[in-house]
């Protein structure tokens, strides 16, 4: 364990922590890191808080019941949604397929003509594993794609390769709404903000999944942070999304 990661959770020491050391010690990680998250967000360290849209009162979303895991909250996937279907982007770019329920909320809050567009690492990744160390068991333990597979959708494209050697030529300027969400190393999080923000139309919106936690998410957060000292960057309350108009990050990156 890290030094960082012990001074996180010595500063969330209490008897609770302590009891759930002790009775689900795989657990205490995911809870500091959560409460340290929320503890940021009530004193307003890091990004501020910003909802992208006001959504119309009768808008009305999808969210698939079948739900294989993948870390997104419930609060984040009716966000996502609801940006889809109020945004109706023609084209979503998400960089990090996981289990694909992201890519199933896409597609089933866009227009039937929309293009969706999903990438992870192929499924016998094993040498790619070995660049991106700090998320070798997320690539272990996913079901590529299995959520759009169990609900019978087809309507997208699956790209397999890591994205530090992603082309983006073939989609420059040409994405509404784009999520990243893949490895999280400061390496690849900048890669795939600079490639998205290419990608993007100057009116789309980005969003990146896992913001404001710690251990091996804090490059992440320390990243955009720093982005947003350049570029108009924002959580949203509740949530480990944050987000930021396509134009302006076109702007300061891409």
């Amino acid at each position: 364990m890290r030094a960082n990661e012990i001074l996180d959770g010595l500063s969330c020491l209490s008897l609770r922590t302590l009891s759930l050391a002790f009775r689900r010690p795989s657990e205490l990680r995911s809870y500091i890191s959560t409460c340290l998250r929320k503890y940021d967000e009530a004193v307003g360290n890091g990004l501020p808080c910003r909802s992208p849209l006001t959504p119309a009162e009768d808008l009305t979303i999808t969210i698939p019941a079948h739900h294989s895991g993948g870390g997104m909250s419930f609060n984040e996937l009716v966000i996502l949604a609801r940006v889809t279907k109020a945004l109706r982007p023609g084209t979503v770019f998400e960089m990090g397929t996981y289990n694909g329920l992201g890519t199933a909320i896409f597609i089933l809050n866009s227009d039937p003509s929309a293009r969706v567009v999903t990438l992870d690492l192929p499924p016998d990744a094993e040498d790619c594993q070995a660049h991106i160390p700090g998320d070798r068991d997320l690539v272990a333990s996913r079901h590529l794609a299995s959520v759009p597979r169990a609900l019978g959708l087809h309507e997208y494209s699956q790209l397999l390769c890591d994205s530090m050697s992603f082309d983006p030529s073939p989609y420059l300027d040409s994405v509404d709404l784009g999520l990243v969400d893949a490895a999280h190393d400061v390496a690849h999080v900048q890669n795939d903000t600079v490639k998205m923000a290419r990608m993007m139309r100057s009116s789309g919106i980005v969003f990146w999944h896992d913001y404001g936690g710690k251990g091996k998410l804090r490059p992440l957060a320390s990243y955009l942070e720093g982005l947003a000292t350049r570029c108009p960057l924002y959580r949203i309350a509740d949530t480990s999304l944050a987000w930021a108009p396509a134009l302006e990050l076109k702007k300061t990156v891409g």
